[in-house]
């Protein structure tokens, strides 16, 4: 078991939620921006698998219920779920391939604004998800999977830097 991983995803969700918080709220594009915590959950847990997925889900929900939710929980649902589905392509799929992350993405970011959607504007009565669908949603998938681009190649290259220095080998058959 390679003991850095656990650390290294800690640090790289504190450092997404910093980002996040500060400076991607300056690169806001009419309000709308980019959900980085969903790219780092789904690059993690498709690069290292389901379990890995899912506590790198449960840490970045926490963060997030914890500052900006009213309720603690639901994040960490959505982000948990995001991150068990999108760690079971850990096997099936080559890593190298980075169309399938950005796919994987776009239908994450797709779930994460659905759950949303659901556990916090439908539950409180208003009922038109079309008209949160075109002004929110499809600007902030967009913007994601362009962000996401960059930021796959970047946690790819971590995990890959440690799996390397620990001696872990894929296997590829």
């Amino acid at each position: 078991m390679n003991k850095f991983k656990y650390p290294v995803y800690f640090l790289i969700i504190l450092i997404n939620f910093i980002l996040q918080t500060t400076v991607f709220e300056s690169l806001s594009i009419m309000g709308i921006k980019p959900n980085t915590a969903v790219i780092a959950v789904v690059s993690i847990a498709f690069l290292q698998g389901e379990l890995d997925g899912i506590i790198t889900g449960l840490f970045a929900g926490f963060l997030q219920d914890s500052f900006f939710s009213l309720y603690i929980g639901c994040n960490m649902f959505i982000y948990a779920c995001i991150g068990f589905v999108c760690g079971y392509c850990f096997k099936a799929f080559y890593k190298e391939s980075f169309l399938l992350p950005l796919v994987l993405v776009a239908a994450a970011d797709l779930w994460c604004s659905f759950a949303f959607f659901v556990f916090n504007i439908l539950l409180r009565g208003y009922m038109n998800f079309f008209s949160f669908l075109m002004p929110v949603v499809i600007p902030e998938l967009v913007y994601t999977v362009l962000v996401s681009a960059f930021l796959y190649r970047f946690i790819y290259s971590v995990i890959e830097m440690i799996n390397s220095r620990t001696g872990y080998r894929r296997r590829l058959f």
